[in-house]
């Protein structure tokens, strides 16, 4: 057996119609979330002209702060780079593995930090300054985005939102959630969800637990898809 027979046996087993199944909590209460390969197809597409517009490229690598099970939101990402041709690192979201993040940023190459959260953040101690001085684009969690501030650097905001993803253009003017397959709105100053495209898992008008408002007005990169803001003291 070699590794290309391997492989093409492989591909003669049927395919999962899922990619994948997430979950996320609500006011203590666990959402699951089945994801299609389409869906996770488009969401590739979707964050890589993000990324590409902040500048992302075979000659800027990218690490990706994120845990195990965070893939159904940070895998894309992953993927996206991937298909830049960027190189990419991860980075847990640990306080004792800050380090590894740090390492990289210092030490490699790197043009991108997304995802950092707080307890990272604040575990890279005094080397945060430095680190946000080197990358000149960093997606911050709400939580770490004080933190980053305190040292001196200028996030972008990232969030998860429910089962979708939100994400910062270069424009600074609110984290872009894809309207293509997701609707957002707000009711009593927390952020709901809706399912607007063809995924595996339908949602109406359901809570996130995220603090925040919208904003649907065209943004000035050309985008219509609604953005965000989250409220300070939310934490993810």
């Amino acid at each position: 057996m070699t590794l290309a027979s391997t492989q093409a046996a492989a591909a003669t087993i049927p395919r999962n119609p899922l990619w994948g199944i997430g979950r996320y909590s609500v006011a203590g209460s666990h959402v699951d979330f089945p994801i299609s390969w389409e869906d996770w197809e488009r969401d590739t597409a979707w964050v890589q002209l993000l990324l590409a517009e902040h500048g992302l490229d075979a000659y800027h690598g990218i690490v990706v702060v994120s845990g195990m099970p965070e893939s159904p939101w940070f895998d894309p990402v992953e993927t996206a780079a991937r298909q830049l041709g960027a190189p990419f690192s991860i980075g847990e979201v640990l306080a004792f593995e800050a380090f590894r993040t740090g390492l990289y940023a210092l030490r490699l190459p790197i043009g991108m930090i997304f995802g950092l959260n707080a307890a990272v953040a604040q575990g890279l101690g005094d080397e945060l300054a430095a680190v946000v001085q080197k990358v000149p684009t960093v997606f911050a969690r709400p939580s770490a985005i004080p933190v980053v501030e305190a040292s001196g650097g200028r996030p972008y905001l990232v969030t998860r939102l429910g089962p979708a993803l939100a994400v910062e253009c270069p424009q600074r003017a609110g984290a872009h959630v894809n309207g293509a397959e997701w609707k957002v709105t707000e009711d009593g100053g927390q952020l709901l969800i809706t399912t607007a495209g063809p995924r595996a898992f339908r949602t109406q008008v359901a809570p996130t637990g995220v603090g925040g408002s919208v904003d649907r007005s065209p943004c000035q990169c050309g985008r219509t898809d609604p953005r965000i803001t989250v409220d300070p003291g939310h934490a993810l």
